[in-house]
Order: C-alpha cells, then structure tokens, then sequence
C-alpha cells in the first residue's frame, strides 16, 4: 500500500465488550508507517476499548505483555518519583548513570526484601496504618528502612534469630 491510500482509521475498528480485534501488517499514519500488529481489546470492566500497537504478531503474547506493564510502571516510579528520584541526578555521562543505576537496582531489591520482612512479621501498623495497607513492597521496606534509621535501630540485612524473637 502507497502511503495514505486506502487508510481508515484505528478507531473505526470496535470489538464487542469481552472480545479483541487482532490486525497484521498495517499501515498508520499518512506517511503509511507499518507495524507487525495492532489490537483492539475491549475488556468488559472498561468504558471503552483499547488499542495496542505492537511489534510482536502474536496477539496473546501482546496482551501477556501488556497486562504485566503495570509491574514495569510501578518499578520505574518507585525508581524516580516515588522513591530513589533518578530523575533529579541530572548525570550526563553514562557511565555515572549506570553505576546509579546499578547501585540502586541492589538497594531496591533490599528494600523489597525490608518490605516483605515487614509485611510477613505484621510490622505495617509500625510504618503504616492499622486497619488495612494499601502500599507496594517497595513502599513498605522504603518506610521500615526511614523507620530503622529514625530510631536508631539495627538493619535487617539478613532474617536472623534475633528479629525472629
């Protein structure tokens, strides 16, 4: 197809509520820019439907990936806004950037670790409210860690007898 023959647009294609509308090879934009695939999913818990443009021609592996971006979302604003702020680091040079990078990959697993310490051993009426937790592991350890440190507590680098206790 020339580019802008024969176009029509993304959103004339409507599932019924529940379904998905699969599409290969297609052309978007006047320019006719191609991408492998596109979809047109409408959940049923949704007002309207929503449409993927991917590089991947497998629809099912689309979605896979898609219903799990939320956990990539959530790791990188636990990386910049909501936690160790990169965004701020104002490093130009890449190998700075990756040693932050690095260096802030193990301290987030840590606290991941300090969250799910925290969470196993009912310590969130400490960091958090007492009736119900609604953070992320992330939040969690994030908070136990300014916890330990306000208090002058020891770290839990390691789960030993003595915190068991």
């Amino acid at each position: 197809m020339l580019p802008g023959e024969g176009l029509t647009s993304f959103s004339d294609y409507v599932p019924m509520r529940g379904k998905a509308i699969f599409l290969k090879d297609i052309a978007f934009t006047k320019a006719g820019y191609e991408v492998e695939s596109a979809i047109v999913w409408w959940r049923k818990d949704c007002a309207a439907p929503l449409y993927l443009i991917s590089n991947v021609d497998n629809a099912i592996e689309v979605l896979s990936h898609y219903k799990r971006r939320f956990l990539v979302e959530t790791f990188f604003s636990d990386k910049k806004s909501r936690g160790f702020h990169l965004h701020k680091s104002h490093l130009e040079k890449i190998k700075r950037l990756n040693a932050l990078m690095i260096a802030t990959c193990l301290a987030y697993i840590w606290i991941i670790y300090l969250g799910v310490y925290c969470k196993t051993h009912g310590l969130q009426a400490v960091v958090h409210r007492k009736s119900r937790c609604d953070l992320s592991l992330f939040q969690l350890g994030f908070r136990l860690l300014n916890y330990l440190l306000k208090e002058s507590l020891p770290m839990l680098w390691k789960i030993s007898k003595k915190w068991e206790e």
